[in-house]
């Protein structure tokens, strides 16, 4: 407990001046108790510095074990879906394959392009963005952002799905035309920690080419 001569603040502001102290003074943390990350009794919660610091280590060392897992996973998802991808030779089969297999194969609440021509998102099950709103959200091109979803994005207003994060990826314009955005879409917090960032930047990029086939001046 802190004398009410000396605030929080100004321990804070110690430290932050000397950030060596315990560099000098390595037996106070000896002395000082930290909230365990793992035990739920409160009795037992309370453990030393060194604990506390284990207990770290090993947390940080679970999240690479399974980020890399995750990675691994998604990789070999992410190869056969291309595999499939480039085997296709009609548009039809490309954008029913794109916004209806593919959310079930990797398991996510949407993947989909955005068109501002109605008539081929009435055809292809595409979301309709005129040129004015699409224009208002994109980015430079073959640009990826991966974040929480915003409830006042005009783009998740038209998809009528309940989105919890999302990866949206600017395409070339030269090459797609009609096409300023891919969408993917997660009712958790998928894209939200950055995971797999360049498997979806290269998913992203190989579906921007068979558009450009299709599509391409």
């Amino acid at each position: 407990m802190l004398s009410k001569k000396i605030k929080v603040a100004d321990v804070e502001r110690f430290l932050k001046e000397n950030p060596d102290f315990f560099l000098h003074n390595p037996k106070i943390l000896k002395k000082l108790k930290f909230d365990s990350l793992k035990g739920k009794d409160k009795e037992k919660n309370i453990i030393s510095f060194k604990d506390w610091l284990i207990e770290n280590l090993k947390g940080q060392k679970d999240d690479l074990i399974k980020n890399a897992k995750h990675n691994y996973l998604t990789l070999k998802k992410v190869h056969e879906v291309v595999l499939e991808m480039v085997c296709i030779k009609e548009s039809s089969l490309f954008f029913s394959y794109l916004n209806t297999k593919m959310p079930t194969f990797f398991k996510l609440e949407l993947i989909n392009l955005v068109c501002i021509k109605k008539n081929l998102c009435d055809q292809f099950n595409l979301i309709f963005l005129d040129a004015d709103e699409a224009n208002k959200i994109y980015h430079s091109r073959n640009h990826l952002v991966m974040d929480a979803a915003s409830e006042d994005s005009v783009l998740l207003k038209k998809i009528k799905k309940k989105i919890y994060s999302n990866a949206i990826y600017s395409l070339d314009k030269q090459t797609t035309r009609f096409f300023p955005f891919l969408i993917f879409g997660s009712k958790d917090r998928h894209f939200i920690d950055n995971r797999a960032y360049d498997l979806i930047l290269f998913l992203s990029k190989i579906i921007e080419i068979k558009l450009g086939e299709f599509f391409g001046e």
